[in-house]
């Protein structure tokens, strides 16, 4: 291998030890000043007697796009990262890493449930609840909300309800407040209700009776005793959460829940329990991991993810087109000296390894100038903030962003593997060259 990486290095760029020097600086420098710096590159060498000749530049702009495409694609997925980030643990920090529901019936047995799932290792909260859609009638008008009851124990176990309040508490009924009710910040602000004050909600009971027999609907009256702020905008004008009793008779539910919702020591480990749970249950039972829960939302922010990395890997293809185009020429110009070569010994696959070297050099310094830039601008965000967001619009001062290795290793073996498939081609058309016809014919 030491005639093919020494013959590589020479043709690397045209430019000797100096220019290879001042070109690889070139690629390194960050993006806004390549420009400048490859002015100054060139006057310099040109100034020396050095010639530069097209197959250089070209060479320089393939690398100079192998760097902007890899370190722009660690960017975005970066930011995609920390934007899955915040929303992951806006939903896991609030909602339950995995519930369980009847398939058939609308109710379950929770004493029949709760022993099971308690005795699982990874398990550290388990709390029956009932929920399902109401109405709620106030002086502002009828608001459609989404009610959820659970015992005031599971409030802070079962469910991150208790670190998100604002004001008051979650409480069970008492003599004094039979049906005590905790609104969502926005809920509360639209209704222009505050702690203490009372509301109407439409019992399902009731508005079937009031559709079906032209009687008055039932009512419940209820106190608001506290407001929560998830920092989820949806959550919070849509959701109320009150004691089980209450919510038993909005929903004509004698006795027993509506499901069981399952907090763990990791919930990253929700996909494991949920499949654990469905065979200890059962097909009578449904169960469900967060991810399941908000499928949807995460489905589409992975079609984001996938569809910015294909498209900024375009500008990767684009200057992978380049290296095949100036590996290319290199070979038409250099046929000559690679028939010269031939007659010396050098063998097919010594001049087929040549070009596959140039090729990698390329690929990789290129693609470590890309991984400097983007890793670096990454770090430069996620320490110092950079890119600020409006804090009255969005819950964070900053664009966020989250390194992955796996996210770096994907698209620096993808540059690589595209500069060396570029390089292929004129690899293997200058093995192919003949030493006779080339030294009788230049």
């Amino acid at each position: 291998m030491a005639i093919e990486s020494f013959i590589a290095r020479r043709y690397f760029l045209g430019l000797g030890t100096w220019g290879l020097v001042a070109a690889v600086g070139l690629v390194l420098a960050p993006t806004p000043v390549d420009l400048l710096i490859g002015l100054i590159v060139i006057i310099v060498l040109m100034s020396t007697g050095r010639r530069i000749s097209l197959i250089t530049i070209i060479s320089m702009i393939s690398m100079l796009g192998i760097k902007v495409g890899v370190g722009a694609l660690i960017c975005v997925l970066s930011v995609f990262n920390g934007f899955n980030g915040i929303v992951k643990g806006l939903l896991v920090g609030f909602d339950p890493h995995v519930r369980v529901t009847p398939v058939v019936s609308t109710t379950l047995s929770p004493d029949s449930v709760l022993p099971v799932i308690r005795r699982m290792p990874e398990v550290t909260a388990a709390a029956p609840y009932v929920s399902g859609r109401s109405v709620i009638l106030h002086q502002e008008g009828v608001k459609a909300i989404l009610i959820r009851g659970m015992k005031q124990a599971d409030v802070n176990t079962a469910i991150g309800l208790g670190d998100k309040m604002l004001a008051g508490r979650f409480t069970d009924a008492t003599p004094r407040i039979p049906h005590p009710m905790v609104l969502g910040a926005g809920l509360a602000s639209k209704l222009r209700v505050a702690i203490g004050d009372t509301i109407s909600i439409l019992s399902q009971v009731g508005l079937e009776e009031s559709l079906t027999q032209m009687a008055q609907p039932t009512t419940i009256q209820c106190i608001v005793t506290g407001t929560f702020s998830s920092n989820n905008k949806e959550y919070d004008a849509y959701y109320a959460y009150t004691d089980m009793e209450t919510a038993r008779g909005i929903f004509g539910v004698a006795d027993g829940a509506m499901g069981i919702e399952i907090r763990l020591k990791d919930f990253q480990q929700a996909d494991q329990v949920r499949d654990r749970i469905r065979a200890t249950l059962g097909a009578g039972y449904r169960a469900e991991s967060w991810q399941d829960l908000h499928r949807d939302l995460f489905a589409v922010m992975e079609l984001e993810r996938w569809a910015a990395f294909i498209i900024l890997s375009l500008i990767i293809i684009v200057a992978v087109f380049n290296v095949l185009g100036s590996l290319t020429m290199t070979v038409l110009e250099k046929r000559r000296d690679i028939g010269i070569l031939k007659t010396m010994g050098a063998s097919d696959r010594t001049i087929l390894r040549t070009y596959l070297l140039e090729g990698g050099m390329i690929g990789v310094v290129g693609t470590l100038a890309g991984m400097v830039i983007g890793i670096g601008a990454t770090l430069a965000q996620m320490n110092f903030g950079i890119f600020k967001l409006n804090n009255e619009v969005y819950m964070i001062p900053a664009i966020p962003v989250e390194l992955r290795m796996a996210d770096i290793v994907v698209i620096s073996s993808t540059a690589l593997l595209l500069a060396l498939g570029a390089a292929l081609y004129p690899a293997i058309r200058a093995a192919r060259v003949l030493p006779a016809d080339a030294v009788r014919w230049e």
